[in-house]
This record gives structure tokens, sequence and C-alpha cells, in this order.
């Protein structure tokens, strides 16, 4: 049966897939690209669309297309059919740029509220392609459909939870060679830290004051910040700023 075939095959792809786009993101790797949504003026200044210009290099005005290192997709003020064109546009793209990670946000489904089932759906054929992340809010729709469907019919496939341990290998893509002796330690004696990369700091309203390649808060150290005004801000706050292999080396003594 095609219909049967298609959410065996859909469940599969869903128990395999392990690069769900983070929820909290403050930079980008090499060749990543941030997807965002954006209003009708491409005004680039709230929520995803304001990461997008305050650090990756989007400009205002875009509100369908590549620019800087993200891609703007028309959710604010737009409809849904104007967003689903444009997901086929942005699909295209992708296909036709396989060099580039596509981090996808939850376009559409804060302020200008669209409903993340209809949203999701339209990103459904990007499921298969290993170089788009997609969000977590998508995926539950996905696992949701797939539960629904065989619980129907008495054969019910538990849904995937996102309570999995991400694995060692999966995390290490998001951090810098220099730190990955301090990561496998961190991941092998069970100590929290970002699985997503990066480690930053806030102030009282929630700013970004600071950022580091590696961080332990337990522990008030960071690793490779970002730049001086950085390293000045973690010092300021009573982080200690530690050499990696200086960490690896007390730990082994």
């Amino acid at each position: 049966m095609v219909e049967e075939a298609y959410y065996k095959l859909l469940n599969d792809v869903l128990r395999g897939y392990n690069r769900s786009t983070p929820t909290r993101i403050t930079r980008l790797r090499p060749n990543q690209i941030f997807v965002f949504g954006t209003d009708t003026n491409g005004t680039q200044k709230y929520g995803a669309a304001g990461i997008a210009a305050k650090n990756f290099g989007a400009k205002p005005g875009v509100v369908d297309g590549q620019t800087g290192m993200c891609y703007a997709l028309p959710t604010m003020g737009f409809s849904e059919e104007d967003l689903s064109h444009a997901v086929i546009r942005f699909e295209q793209f992708v296909r036709s740029n396989m060099q580039y990670t596509y981090l996808v946000t939850p376009v559409g489904c804060g302020h200008a509220g669209f409903d993340v089932v209809k949203v999701a759906g339209m990103f459904k054929s990007l499921l298969g392609l290993t170089n788009v992340m997609l969000p977590e809010a998508f995926l539950k729709v996905y696992r949701t459909e797939c539960y629904n469907y065989f619980s129907s019919r008495q054969k019910p496939v538990e849904p995937s939870t996102t309570e999995e341990s991400d694995s060692l290998d999966d995390i290490l893509l998001y951090y810098d060679e220099k730190v990955h002796d301090i990561v496998r330690y961190l991941y092998e004696k069970n100590i929290p830290f970002n699985h997503d990369g990066g480690f930053s700091l806030s102030d009282e309203n929630g700013s970004v004051i600071a950022e580091a390649e590696l961080g332990i808060e337990d522990e008030k150290i960071v690793f490779l910040p970002f730049n001086s005004e950085s390293e000045l801000a973690f010092k300021n706050n009573g982080y200690t700023i530690c050499d990696p292999a200086d960490y690896v080396n007390s730990k082994s003594e």
C-alpha cells in the first residue's frame, strides 16, 4: 500500500534524524546558512531576523532570498501561500548550493502566527537532505503524524523524543578541534556543557556580552574567547580564561 510505505519511510527517516536546528544560535560555522522569517519591509530587527542582521550579515529590505550568511523567507504580513511558494524557491536554492549547511528556524510560527503544522508541511521535502537542519517544532509535527497513522492501524510506533543523548561525534562537529579533548572529557564525566557549540554570557537584559568556543559554568572557566571584548567581559564577571592544553593536563595528573 502506497500510503503505508510512505509512512514507514517517513518514520525511518525521523528515527535516524540527528541534526535538528539548535534552539540557540549565536554564531555560524563556515559554510552554514541561517534561515529566518522576516516581515514585509525586511526590517530585520526582532526575533530570528534581529539575530540574522546583528550576527550574520542579513541586510534590511531583503524579504526573500540569500542575504549575508542567511536566507530570508517572507512571513510576518505575508500569506501562508506566499511562504509556501518561497519555501519551494528555497528548496531549489538548497539543491543548487549543496556546499552549504542550512539551519532552518521555526519560520512564521512566532509573531507571524502561522500554524506550525502547515508550515512544517511546507518543509517536509527537505527532511531527506543531509545539509538541512530542521527545527524540533517541525520534527515533532512529523513524528506525531507518523504516530497517529500507525496508532490508527493498531501498529503504534512510538514517536522519537528529544531526550535522547546527542552522540559525541555529533557534538564535536560544533566545536573547534583545539577543545575536542575537553569536550570528550566533559561528555565522559557527564559534566554539563552546551552540546550545540559555543558559550555565551548575557547581561541582565538578556543581551549577549561575551562569547567563547567552550565554557564550563560549574567551574567558571571559558576557553578561546571570540575577541578581546569577550575576554574582558568574562574576566569582569568572575570567569577564568583557560588554555585548552593546560586544562587537559590538569585533569590527567
